[in-house]
């Protein structure tokens, strides 16, 4: 029953109905399904509407229907995720985490996944300057860079060269649309991930945890 729920739920999402898609998280929910396994869902039904842009199968209009339906869900998935997560464990750390542009999906579902697992995360919001990420560097261990449009390649990297000019023991992973494994040496980040999965294993990989 819930493996259906779940596929209907990512069909919902493609298909950019808010109504069905918040209908069927509340379903999940309610059934005690992992709000993990639905936040990977979520994540999976928007990187699928990625490649249907990527082949022109979905405009942008369409894309931003699906996204809308995506953060109806994560209104109730992420808060879920988080009073699981509870206190930070014994070993991890403290990650910062902001987005370039005005686009926070990725950065909340990153976010969201990094306290699941322990982590203490300081959310920056959206729209950063390097001000802002300056303001909390020496109190965060790493920081997390959503980098969604190739015009926010370079406010990315100014943010990393002024943070390390300030204090070097600072690390940053970066994801999102612009990033590259090749971008991301660039500009001079520490590590790139391809989704929230990878971000917290990297997370773990810099304060000399497991990465399995």
């Amino acid at each position: 029953m819930s493996d259906d729920l779940l596929t209907r739920l990512k069909k919902a999402l493609i298909a950019q109905d808010s109504r069905l898609t918040l209908d069927l998280t509340k379903q999940l929910l309610g059934n005690g399904e992992d709000p993990v396994k639905i936040a990977d869902l979520i994540a999976d039904g928007l990187k699928e509407v990625g490649d249907l842009f990527e082949a022109q199968e979905l405009f942008l209009p369409e894309v931003m229907r699906a996204a809308n339906a995506a953060k109806v869900a994560l209104n109730l998935v992420i808060p879920a995720i988080e009073s699981r997560g509870g206190a930070a464990r014994a070993g991890k750390g403290r990650i910062a985490i902001g987005s370039l542009g005005p686009h926070d999906i990725g950065k909340t579902l990153v976010a969201a996944m990094l306290v699941s697992d322990g982590f203490d995360v300081l959310d920056l919001g959206t729209m950063l300057t390097p001000d802002k990420v300056l303001g909390i560097a020496n109190s965060v261990q790493i920081v997390g860079l959503s980098v969604l449009l190739t015009s926010d390649v370079r406010k990315a990297a100014e943010i990393i060269k002024k943070v390390k000019a300030n204090n070097a023991s600072v690390k940053f992973m970066v994801g999102g649309a612009a990033m590259s494994e090749k971008v991301a040496t660039d500009i001079g980040a520490d590590a790139y991930g391809v989704d929230a999965k990878e971000a917290v294993r990297i997370a773990r990989e810099m304060l000399g945890g497991s990465r399995n």
